[in-house]
């Protein structure tokens, strides 16, 4: 539960904060397909889920910040095993929208995780591998998006990792080790 905490108030700091014309709050959620630079092997398709709050500046410009779980990792073999290192995280992006026509933005920003878990899977067994992987991540994130009604949106985002994940006691892995996932997704205003 403690975990929890401080993305919850850093998410509540940043909407109550927010000096913008109108508040919506919504749901969002769709496919991950993540990888870990420094590691030989596939994709691994996950998932994101969550909350956002999006804040109109003005007619071409708004603020969104979300809080949201994240399920990143990669794909990987050792001889002719084949794993699975999952990651799961709670993220804080911070996105600056552009609406250079009404239906349509682009979007950049920072982006804050807090590592919740890591496991090393192979054929059933699952063993924790935490002590090996920093809590906090942190990567700049950038996308775009089409609004199909006011409230239904689809969008893409590609985050990519500006801090090494790994920590210097993990003899697996090679030092500089970041996060990077491709989102697609489906936004859901709550008018």
């Amino acid at each position: 539960m403690k975990k929890y905490v401080l993305p919850l108030l850093l998410f509540c700091l940043v909407a109550y904060g927010s000096q913008a014309q109108k508040l919506t709050p919504g749901i969002k959620g769709g496919l991950n397909i993540a990888d870990v630079s420094g590691f030989n092997g596939d994709n691994r398709l996950s998932g994101h889920v969550g909350f956002f709050l999006h804040s109109k500046i003005n007619s071409q410009w708004s603020f969104q910040p979300e809080l949201l779980y994240s399920g990143q990792g990669q794909q990987y073999w050792v001889g002719r095993d084949e794993y699975t290192l999952a990651l799961s995280y709670i993220q804080i992006p911070l996105m600056v929208q552009f609406h250079p026509v009404k239906q349509f933005y682009l979007e950049f920003g920072p982006q804050i995780g807090f590592l919740l878990s890591a496991n090393a899977k192979n054929d059933g067994n699952k063993s924790e591998v935490d002590q090996y992987f920093k809590k906090v991540d942190a990567a700049i994130a950038l996308g775009l998006g089409f609004q199909v009604t006011p409230m239904l949106g689809f969008y893409a985002r590609y985050n990519a990792g500006i801090a090494d994940i790994s920590k210097d006691t993990n003899p697996f892995l090679y030092r500089d080790n970041y996060n990077r996932v491709g989102q697609i997704g489906v936004a859901i205003s709550l008018k």
